[in-house]
């Protein structure tokens, strides 16, 4: 595995540290992203209230990012899970509406859910939520070369 110089830049700024990867870490990392995947599905044909499909889809697209992140040996350090969000976006190559997308349900996971209640979440954002994990999580199987999902 070669790991990109934008990790390596990561690590020198204090935002990832480096550490060896776990033997069956990201199978089941992209176990629980599935996981997550078949229960945001059905939290979506189940509810009017799109809350808990919109939280059970970031979950798994951050089982995603953790995925990515112990495939390339670091690990997150402080405050650094948006920026390990930003980072594998651009790994992913995702494109600037998907990237925005989610590091907004990053925002709105972290901004309100420790501080205050979630506000309401529509239909649209948790479908798009979840379009995005049900893409990417082939995507992330592949570059890890597990064979997984």
């Amino acid at each position: 595995m070669t790991r990109p110089v934008e990790y390596s830049n990561l690590i020198k700024a204090r935002v990832f540290v480096e550490q060896a990867a776990t033997p069956g870490a990201i199978d089941a990392y992209l176990k629980n992203a599935d996981a997550f995947l078949g229960a945001a599905q059905l939290l979506m044909n189940a509810e009017d209230i799109y809350m808990p499909a919109f939280s059970a889809a970031y979950e798994g697209f951050f089982q995603v990012v953790q995925a990515v992140l112990e495939f390339y040996e670091v690990r997150i350090k402080d405050a650094g899970r948006n920026a390990a969000i930003q980072r594998v976006c651009a790994d992913l190559k995702m494109n600037s509406t998907e990237i925005k997308l989610v590091t907004n349900a990053h925002g709105r996971r972290n901004d309100t859910s420790y501080i205050s209640p979630i506000p309401p979440i529509s239909k649209a954002e948790a479908k798009a939520l979840i379009d995005i994990l049900r893409k990417y999580l082939p995507v992330v199987s592949v570059l890890t070369q597990t064979g997984n999902v």
